[in-house]
This record gives C-alpha cells, structure tokens and sequence, in this order.
C-alpha cells in the first residue's frame, strides 16, 4: 500500500506540510498576497526624569575631545 500525499489544491504539488485550507504557501500568497507589515511599536518615553537633591545638572553641550583636551 502506497501513503497518501497531500497535493496543493491550487497547482497539485505535493505538499510538504499539509494545511487545513489545502493550498500549498506558493499558491496562498498567489491567491491572497502578501500579508501586510506591522509597523514597529514606538517605545514609550514616559515622564521626564525628576529632579534629585544634591545633584547638579549638567548642560548637554556637544564637546569635543581634542589632542590637547587629553
């Protein structure tokens, strides 16, 4: 006795990976495309940080190390 293969309902290749809709994922994005992106989640920044007592705050000035700055 031979196994059965399951084809691709689309084209008739066999398939690797059966799947419940029976098409194979050449003929899914054929007949479906591509899915769309998710754009990437932006991260939350949240509050600014508090002031803390006893410490000074600096300036963020770019500074930029020179030969006679070391």
């Amino acid at each position: 006795m031979t196994p059965v293969t399951a084809k691709c309902a689309g084209c008739g290749r066999p398939l690797k990976r059966p799947s419940p809709t029976g098409f194979g994922p050449v003929c899914w994005r054929r007949l479906n495309g591509r899915p769309a992106r998710q754009p990437a989640p932006t991260p939350d920044l949240g509050a600014p940080v508090p002031h803390v007592d006893g410490q000074t705050e600096i300036d963020l000035i770019h500074h930029q190390p020179t030969l006679w700055s070391l």
